[in-house]
């Protein structure tokens, strides 16, 4: 399928002028820079839920919330390739409700949350880039979504589970990730990636630990 779509954008890529063929290049550096992005928000997932249910295992949903805690900032680190010069990749989570006061929105994350958030038109994904003429500033947004193992912590007072009540007023004093139900929107992934050079790196730096 991939390759049937490669094929047929060079075909379609020699037939166009020069800014009809400038048009192509960037929409396929775009769909590039969406999956190596996805594939980043996967990965990133599947290592959050493993801890996760590694956490209820072997301690219950109160534990899950020590995991969380602290397990998730962990893997944000592991999938950020930060370098001083500014050419990097991070991954990062923000809601409007925030547990953790460190994954607050800000007011532009706010704006692509409500376009989350509009049911009738529903987005699976928006993205941007900050410089589009040099291709620098990818951003890559993804929404998160409440579901049912989501609520014994995330839940109504009476869904959320007893003792992982207890360690969230213990842990999280300004806790406000609570009073949803199954299918709310939760929050975003929010990916960024300084170039599209370092796209490729990403994909690479991403294929090789799978």
């Amino acid at each position: 399928m991939h390759k049937l779509l490669i094929i047929s954008l060079i075909f379609l890529f020699l037939g166009c002028n020069s800014s009809e063929k400038k048009e192509i290049a960037t929409n396929t550096t775009k769909v590039k820079m969406q999956e190596v992005s996805s594939l980043l928000v996967s990965s990133f997932m599947k290592d959050l839920k493993s801890e996760l249910m590694k956490g209820v295992k072997d301690g219950g949903f109160e534990n899950a919330i020590n995991s969380c805690q602290i397990k998730a900032p962990e893997i944000e680190v592991k999938f950020t390739n930060d370098n001083p010069t500014g050419t990097n990749w991070s991954i990062k989570r923000v809601t409007q409700k925030p547990r953790n006061q460190g994954n607050t929105a800000d007011e532009h994350e706010l704006k692509i949350l409500e376009l989350f958030a509009d049911k009738q038109n529903k987005l699976a994904l928006f993205d941007e880039w900050k410089d589009i003429e040099n291709k620098k500033d990818y951003y890559f947004y993804k929404p998160i979504y409440i579901g049912k193992f989501c609520l014994k912590c995330h839940g109504a007072t009476d869904k959320i589970d007893n003792k992982a009540a207890v360690a969230i007023q213990d842990k999280y004093k300004d806790d406000k990730a609570t009073g949803y139900e199954d299918g709310d929107l939760r929050g975003m992934f929010v990916v960024h990636i300084s170039s599209k050079e370092m796209g490729i790196q990403l994909m690479k730096t991403l294929q090789d630990s799978l």
